[in-house]
């Protein structure tokens, strides 16, 4: 049986593509149709001739192998939206390839070479972006496939933990613990030449002044980390020695630093972002909390966080190995080594949002941040009165009070403080309840308790063997797709694609308004609608 390299969707989920050590095939998700295959002649001779290099007695040999065999090996297949362009790296020892095509002509446009392993592929109308296992990211303007920077970070073997935006926007989201030092922070002059956009950061530290503090932005967990704001001017030490859980958004356009905020406790293990670059997902290396943060950009440019959710996937440890959105951005889907993969909700619920958007332009940042969860992305079999009470009582112990400067604050918000107002929805102990109100200043806490994480609303369990491998990184691995009220799942495991249709009171995406919480924290499995191989298809 082949090895599964690569399983990748278009953009928009009307195309699946499949790399493996036999070839490769695209697919038409709806209605399920093979559209390529290498293991056509004229495709694959193309494929074998776009390798060949007569400096290179081992690429001959390839080449004319490849010219009279079956199999063309590949590692990775990209595709950009319904063209034809379409990126391709062979599989060989070293992966240093990489083919730009047009699938549709049959025509080779562009060959490139690297000097380290290609570990995964990111593209849209505007960029192209290469990483390797030396850690670096090679950003390219894809119209004329012209090399712009080159990101030197942290090698992290061969997985890529990141993900780009595929609007023209063209965000990349990557973990601030891969970068290296602090000069791509550094306002530098500019200049049309590679060499001086090239962010060289493993170079000596500069004189310059770095400006991390620009970048940072907020959030309630930064408000539980000590010491990362002692001093005036942030660096990026005094982030990476709070936790590995801080994220950057850089600007692939402009090529320079958007965001910075801290997402989880934990190291990140993966990283999605929506179709309108409005929301980035992350999940830590212990996967039991997945956080959606939306980003909101001001009239004069500044980004900004508008809101979290906090999204429960389970209370034991799994790694998360498939993040995606759907077209609208009102459902994420999630899939783990644990075999089942995890549906949830993004609309805000209640009246305030009738629309479903939860884009909001809200500057008060105290009360836009409501739904984020106290708690550590990591910790297993805690309930949620535990977690608070923990809060709480390090809150009591740490948090000291400035009577002359907090009173004013807490005159301001008395009249809008979100924990008076919804202290009920979420807290049911009594012992609890009893507590907080013998608390002296408990509007000042308003910020640091919030609702508990959501609930998936909606789950499939695949209906093939979960395998045990403590050395397979593809270990019930998945890609997740969206097409209408139809859920698209593609199996590394087995090399099935999957129709799954979801459950009828979800189809709309968004939970109805009038159902009983009893109703909303259900959750109801997705029913298999078809299913096909994509290893065995012709």
């Amino acid at each position: 049986m082949s090895k599964i390299n690569d399983i990748s969707f278009n953009p928009d989920f009307s195309l699946i593509s499949i790399a493996t050590s036999n070839g490769n095939k695209i697919f038409n998700c709806e209605p399920f149709g093979e559209l390529y295959s290498s293991s056509e002649t004229q495709l694959r001779r193309t494929l074998s001739n776009s390798i060949d290099s007569s400096d290179v007695t081992s690429d001959n040999n390839l080449t004319m192998d490849l010219a009279t065999s079956e199999k063309y090996p590949t590692k990775l297949l990209k595709m950009l939206f319904s063209t034809s362009l379409t990126i391709i790296v062979p599989e060989s020892d070293e992966n240093r390839y990489l083919k730009v095509f047009n699938l549709k002509q049959g025509l080779k446009i562009i060959d490139l070479e690297f000097d380290s392993s290609i570990v995964d592929v990111k593209l849209n109308r505007k960029r192209l972006i290469v990483a390797l296992q030396n850690g670096e990211l090679h950003i390219y303007d894809l119209s004329c496939v012209k090399l712009l920077s080159v990101l030197k970070l942290n090698s992290n073997d061969d997985t890529f933990v990141g993900d780009l935006s595929i609007d023209d926007k063209s965000w990349l989201c990557i973990p601030i613990s891969a970068v290296k030092n602090d000069d791509m922070f550094v306002k530098s002059r500019k200049d049309s030449n590679v060499s001086t956009h090239s962010t060289e950061l493993n170079s000596q530290p500069s004189h310059q002044q770095s400006c991390i503090d620009d970048y940072i932005e907020i959030t309630p967990k930064v408000k539980q980390s000590n010491g990362v704001f002692a001093n005036s001017n942030t660096t990026l030490q005094d982030i990476k020695d709070d936790s590995d859980g801080w994220l950057m958004v850089y600007d692939a356009i402009n090529l320079s630093p958007v965001l910075i905020f801290k997402a989880h406790d934990s190291s990140i293990s993966k990283i999605s972002m929506s179709h309108r670059g409005n929301k980035i997902a992350s999940a830590s290396v212990k996967g039991t909390i997945v956080r959606v943060f939306d980003l909101s950009t001001a009239e004069e440019g500044k980004v900004s966080l508008s809101s979290v959710k906090n999204l429960r996937r389970g209370h034991n440890v799994a790694k998360i190995n498939s993040l995606c959105f759907n077209h609208n951005e009102t459902i994420l889907g999630c899939g783990s080594e644990s075999n089942t993969i995890h549906f949830f909700n993004l609309i805000q619920e209640g009246p305030c949002n009738e629309t479903g958007d939860d884009d909001t332009h809200n500057t008060d940042h105290r009360n836009s941040f409501s739904d984020y969860d106290d708690q550590s992305d990591g910790e297993n079999h805690r309930s949620s009165s535990e977690e608070l009470n923990e809060s709480l009582a390090n809150l009591l112990v740490s948090k000291s009070l400035k009577p002359s400067q907090e009173q004013e604050e807490l005159n301001n918000k008395a009249k809008k403080s979100w924990f008076s107002k919804t202290k009920s929805k979420f807290i049911h102990n009594p012992y609890t309840t009893s507590f907080l109100n013998k608390i002296p200043y408990k509007d000042y806490i308003d910020n640091l308790i919030w609702e508990p994480p959501r609930r998936s609303f909606a789950y499939i369990k695949l209906p093939e063997h979960a395998w045990v491998s403590n050395n397979n990184s593809n270990h019930n691995k998945v890609v997740i797709g969206f097409n209408g009220g139809l859920i698209l799942i593609g199996s590394y495991q087995s090399g099935k694609f999957y129709h799954y249709q979801l459950p009828n009171q979800h189809a709309g995406y968004r939970l109805a308004t009038k159902d009983s919480k009893e109703d909303k924290d259900k959750r109801e499995e997705c029913s298999l609608v078809s299913q096909y191989d994509m290893l065995s298809h012709s």
